[in-house]
């Protein structure tokens, strides 16, 4: 049997809805003035990926300024953060979830086997690929593990992100039960830009 290929979890699902992965420039007008809203986002999603949520609760501009320091967050993206979107999720049910949780892991790299059926439809059967990634969030609830993809999309409903990412959680899901021996309970997307919450219960295809 041959070495699986290697590909990467974003790429497979950008396939999979029939988007791509677009380089956008910064217009020479705005110079070092301003923050696009992209970069602002940019900002925001670094800080959900990287943060102790248990210390940012307690003081989010010690958390934040932290991450300043330890160059996670550049002093830029430290400066344009927006802590309110971040206190939203905190005390919202699914931060509060995160907060009581035991086991709570941030930006989770992981390499998994997986079948190529599952990332690519119509692969041959027995195909497997190297599937290559890294998860938000993960918390562990009840003996389930639980996966937090956040999003700064500004876009009007959870559908919406749904319809985007769907493929890439799947993928998520697959991977996480394979490299953690836990078994997946929920896929959620927390969308920043409407500081809403949506959970679909994980099912294994393979």
């Amino acid at each position: 049997m041959g070495i699986p290929a290697k590909v990467a979890a974003s790429k497979l699902a950008a396939e999979q809805d029939g988007s791509r992965d677009i380089t956008l420039s910064r217009p020479a007008w705005l110079g070092e003035q301003g923050m696009t809203p992209a970069e602002r986002g940019t900002a925001l999603h670094a800080f959900m990926q990287f943060a102790d949520f248990a210390a940012a609760r307690r003081d989010l501009e010690k958390e934040r300024d932290r991450l300043v320091a330890q160059a996670l967050l550049t002093p830029e993206q430290g400066a344009v953060v927006d802590l309110r979107r971040v206190r939203r999720f905190l005390e919202s049910p699914l931060g509060q979830r995160v907060l009581r949780s035991p086991q709570v892991e941030k930006e989770r790299r992981f390499t998994a086997v997986i079948p190529a059926a599952l990332a690519r439809p119509g692969a041959a059967s027995g195909e497997e690929v190297i599937l290559q990634g890294a998860v938000d969030c993960t918390f562990v609830e009840d003996g389930r593990l639980h996966i937090i993809d956040f999003k700064t999309d500004r876009v009007q409903t959870m559908e919406e992100l749904w319809q985007r990412y769907q493929a890439q959680l799947q993928l998520y899901g697959y991977a996480m039960e394979e490299v953690s021996g836990l078994p997946v309970g929920q896929l959620v997307l927390y969308s920043t830009w409407l500081g809403q919450a949506s959970a679909r219960d994980y099912e294994k295809s393979y």
